[in-house]
């Protein structure tokens, strides 16, 4: 895929907070956002672009804090969420239309700052409605007792494992959402991922100091059947954290974000084997102040990093040359953030979560 034709196909509006997470459900263009609130809306998004802006079908309700990460099954039958408010939820994508419905303004934040500000020329934007349905989780998991920062599953969907910022790594059964194992780490758990074969874990982590915790990290290689270490990698990541992990869908690479309070050149992606832990190369996105988010594409030849900077940037791995850079800075790192990405699972479009409200959707045939 060439990407030459990318182009924003559409801005979802949602400034109600920070949009945290983004998924689409299984091979559909049903699309899931999450942001700082615990709210998750759901669109339906058409298969080509149109001028008309998609609203929100529905909302998820139940979670109480940020909504940390959203991935759905590959059927698309299940949703999934987890959330500093210490659990992890199920949905059902399937179930009967629910009887209670909520009215939202889309942009009600974005019309109470023009109202504050219209004493010195603000021009006040109108309203954009929207009628959502309202759905409760199919299932909630509470046996994390902190703050659940992310959750990962292996390419067969048999497992998941989510981690916690008191340590706590569980691997999860699915679709039965039975505990299987845990294991715990000495430090907050940043960002997880399982290998394809679900054999093996990359966990990042930051130690809880408020003023040092980029200086305090350390990533390692975990047995998932032996609950053990199998390859300590913090030496490679010294005065660093690394805020995302992936594995590739073939298992031959695993990429890791560097995050944080960094320079212009520090939100590096660095790509791994992860047979022997070794780096194979480094990817340069040049994301202000740090990388929050990467994705493989589809194709398993491309892959995608957000930042602090409102940019998408996508890379071919086979030479690691970047061939797209979607979206455009807005002036600083605390305007700028794009929180999480998803593709759909035919690569045409990408999503990328705005911490100034909404999601941007890109498409790129």
């Amino acid at each position: 895929m060439a990407f030459d034709k990318a182009a924003l196909a559409w801005h979802l509006p949602w400034d109600a907070d920070w949009v945290t997470a983004v998924t689409f459900v299984g091979k559909s263009r049903t699309l899931a956002a999450g942001n700082n609130l615990g709210e998750i809306l759901i669109w339906d998004l058409p298969e080509k672009p149109t001028t008309e802006t998609p609203k929100p079908t529905r909302m998820l309700v139940g979670h109480s804090n940020v909504v940390s990460r959203l991935r759905s099954s590959a059927d698309g039958r299940w949703l999934i969420s987890s959330s500093y408010d210490r659990t992890v939820r199920v949905w059902d994508m399937q179930a009967p239309a629910g009887k209670e419905s909520v009215d939202l303004v889309l942009n009600a934040r974005t019309i109470a700052d023009a109202e504050a500000r219209k004493n010195n020329g603000a021009k006040v934007p109108p309203p954009i409605p929207a009628k959502v349905e309202k759905r409760d989780a199919a299932k909630v998991l509470d046996q994390h007792k902190e703050w659940v920062g992310s959750f990962s599953f292996n390419k067969d969907q048999s497992l998941m494992l989510s981690g916690d910022d008191s340590g706590e790594l569980i691997l999860w059964n699915f679709p039965q959402m039975k505990e299987a194992s845990r294991w715990k780490t000495r430090n907050w758990v940043y960002a997880v991922a399982l290998s394809p074969d679900g054999s093996q874990a990359v966990v990042t982590e930051r130690r809880p100091l408020v003023f040092d915790s980029a200086r305090q990290a350390s990533v390692k290689l975990w047995d998932t059947k032996a609950g053990t270490v199998i390859k300590d990698l913090e030496a490679d990541f010294k005065g660093m954290y690394l805020s995302a992990a992936e594995y590739s869908a073939d298992g031959k690479l695993l990429a890791l974000g560097r995050g944080g309070e960094c320079d212009s050149t520090g939100g590096k992606i660095f790509l791994h084997n992860p047979a022997d832990g070794k780096r194979i190369r480094e990817l340069t996105p040049g994301h202000l102040s740090g990388l929050t988010d990467l994705a493989f594409h589809p194709d398993g030849r491309h892959i995608a990093s957000s930042g602090r900077d409102t940019v998408i940037r996508l890379f071919d791995l086979t030479d690691g040359k970047m061939v797209k850079e979607l979206g455009k800075g807005r002036g600083g790192q605390f305007k700028d953030w794009i929180c999480a990405l998803s593709f759909t699972a035919d690569g045409q479009y990408l999503a990328g979560g705005d911490m100034a409200g909404g999601v941007q959707v890109y498409t790129l045939a």
